[in-house]
């Protein structure tokens, strides 16, 4: 990793001023998600910042004695390692340190913060932040700034989205549908042939895949319509992803059924780091153009083109299950519509169900026909006769979950170490819900037997024998699933499906699949923790010694 950061710092050691800065025994570098100057344009975003100092000495060791950052450190920046540090030659010192910015009017407080006369200013406004390090001759200092704009974030208000590509072409429309006449409205147009198109209620932004051979990019579609390839996504391979939804807890889902692949594949992505969580093969044949996410049960619907029903997808395991009858009938015939192309699904806040589709066998059956389909009988109704022809390239996308769970902001959590340490949020978590089910790890019906867990050694068990790596991989996930569903609990976040996910690989005994899921549930339980509690919540003191003095094992597990 030097070899890197040598190089960049090497360059930015001739910029004067607010970049690096060299001296005679060290340069330094400071940088936000990557940069030395970014634009926030959507709300909460995280920001990381990184802090280098490579000692630029020739020939010798050099001793850093002190890092400093006035700005941050109120707010809990660090140094780390700490100092002094002998500094190999060539060798550097890497400090990381993570700050969430929730509005503009972040902005607006730390640029009056800084030492920087020209900020916050307006109308967007923006801070500086600075870096400084000293040593027995010299001092050195890096600067980033930061700029809040507006956000460009998408309202959560029940828009259908309705995404068409060309066979193959790279050029993709994202309208607007009117969900009683089928009329479109003109929104974005991309040189990109994206497919899986969703809603993140958590963001507020139209996310898909741009299928453009040969590398898989992650698309994000703002309220200015521009379609950005914000992530490349080798791990989906060379397959087609043409259907996608945002789950409950904002995790994205895609799917390759048969003919578009080798072998069909599904994957998880995660959209707070636009990086993949899981990508593999999948047992079932079905093919789905399209599915979303019921906001009343959490669990992904489509239509299956093999067997011409209804279906649900798992997204732990990729299995399908279908149900219902055969349909929707031909309303020439009456009969079946064996020919029925669905490859757009959506679902709005109210958990109505919307399909767009053709039976293909002519002109004279039903083609471009919006439905809206009841998941407990089946039946498909017919809404409104659209213009548009389907050529299986196209999906819907909608924010399904209500505004006061999603539309850009996320949902006030509190992290492993809040619920460790506060007996009285424990307390208030298994008052609202009762006890937890935790398989193998056991029941928890107190808060004794709660902080059993949150307190539990993944190494070692309580008489100090060694955990083996599945056993310890269980803990450590069994600790975030109890407080996901404390978060659900008493703060709202909607967790189940992760949750479901978590308890069924806990059960299954697979480390990969745990480590998944625990790395999901990390990011799902930090989101909204910076975000202020609930006036009327009282998680009481916080008390780790005596937190830990009463923690007990749960029923029907061991420590």
């Amino acid at each position: 990793m030097q070899q890197p950061w040598k190089a960049a710092l090497t360059a930015a050691a001739v910029v004067v001023g607010g970049g690096a800065a060299q001296a005679h025994d060290f340069v330094v570098l400071k940088l936000v998600n990557g940069h030395q100057t970014i634009d926030v344009t959507s709300y909460p975003t995280t920001l990381d910042f990184t802090t280098v100092a490579l000692n630029a000495h020739p020939t010798l060791p050099s001793e850093l004695l002190t890092a400093t950052d006035p700005l941050l450190e109120p707010f809990g920046w660090t140094f780390t390692p700490t100092l002094p540090q002998s500094v190999p030659v060539g060798g550097n010192l890497i400090s990381y340190y993570k700050y969430v910015i929730n509005s503009p009017a972040d902005c607006v407080t730390l640029g009056n913060a800084d030492d920087d006369p020209t900020t916050p200013g307006s109308p967007d406004p923006s801070f500086t932040n600075t870096f400084a390090v000293t040593w027995d001759s010299g001092t050195a200092q890096s600067s980033v700034k930061v700029t809040c704009k507006a956000s460009n974030a998408l309202p959560c208000d029940n828009t259908l989205y309705f995404s068409a590509s060309g066979l193959g072409l790279p050029n993709t429309t994202l309208n607007k549908m009117d969900t009683t006449t089928a009329a479109l409205t003109p929104f974005s147009t991309a040189s990109a042939f994206y497919a899986a198109t969703a809603f993140n209620h958590l963001d507020g932004y139209v996310y898909a895949i741009d299928n453009t051979l040969p590398l898989k990019n992650l698309i994000k579609i703002g309220a200015d319509g521009v379609a950005t390839a914000v992530a490349p996504l080798p791990e989906l391979g060379l397959n087609t992803f043409p259907a996608g939804t945002v789950l409950a807890d904002g995790t994205y889902l895609v799917y390759s059924g048969p003919g578009f692949g080798v072998l069909p594949e599904y994957a998880r992505i995660n959209l707070t780091t636009n990086s993949v969580t899981f990508a593999g093969p999948t047992l079932t044949v079905a093919e789905v153009l399209d599915f979303a996410t019921n906001p009343t049960d959490s669990k992904v619907y489509g239509y299956n083109h093999v067997t011409h029903r209804l279906t649900t997808f798992d997204p732990a395991t990729g299995a399908t299950t279908d149900f219902g009858p055969v349909g929707p009938n031909d309303a020439l015939t009456g009969l079946p519509a064996l020919y029925f192309v669905a490859p757009a699904a959506a679902f709005d806040s109210a958990g109505n169900f919307y399909i767009y589709g053709s039976d293909l066998t002519g002109l004279i059956h039903p083609v471009n026909t919006l439905y809206k389909v009841d998941i407990a009988t089946g039946a498909f109704t017919v809404v409104a006769v659209g213009d548009v022809s389907l050529n299986g390239n196209e999906n819907f996308a909608m924010c399904a979950f209500p505004p006061t769970v999603g539309g850009g902001q996320p949902s006030i959590t509190r992290n492993e170490g809040y619920f460790k340490t506060h007996e009285q949020a424990v307390a208030a978590c298994l008052a609202k819900g009762g006890d937890i089910d935790l398989g193998k790890l056991g029941v928890i019906g107190s808060k004794e037997e709660a902080l059993g867990v949150l307190w539990m050694n993944p190494a070692t068990t309580a008489d100090r024998r060694q955990r083996s790596d599945e056993d310890a991989m269980r803990v450590k996930l069994g600790r975030q699933t109890l407080t996901a569903m404390c978060n659900a609990r008493l703060f709202g976040s909607p967790a189940q499906q992760s949750i479901d996910s978590a308890r069924s690989a806990m059960d299954s005994g697979s480390p990969s699949d745990m480590e998944t899921r625990l790395k999901e549930l990390r990011v799902l339980n930090d989101q909204g923790s910076k975000l202020s509690l609930p006036a009327a919540f009282n998680g009481g003191p916080a008390g780790a010694r005596h937190a830990l003095s009463i923690a007990s094992s749960p029923r029907g597990g061991s420590r």
